[in-house]
């Protein structure tokens, strides 16, 4: 399953130790607000990096859990 969107998508995938790998991507610009990629409450999860890439000014860093 590939999943997309902040938090509230997530939030029951990482409580249930259901993702294997993470993907993300910086774009470099400052909002200030927004939705944040994580809740609250969620478990420390250890992560490993196998990749990162460069593309349109934006960095792409992949993670899998240690």
């Amino acid at each position: 399953i590939w999943l997309i969107g902040g938090a509230r998508v997530v939030d029951d995938f990482i409580k249930k130790d259901l993702i294997d790998e993470y993907i993300v991507t910086v774009v470099p610009c400052i909002l200030g607000e927004g939705i944040s990629l994580f809740k609250d409450g969620n478990p420390e999860v250890r992560l490993k990096l196998i990749k990162n890439e460069t593309f349109n000014g934006m960095a792409m860093l992949r993670y899998v859990r240690r």
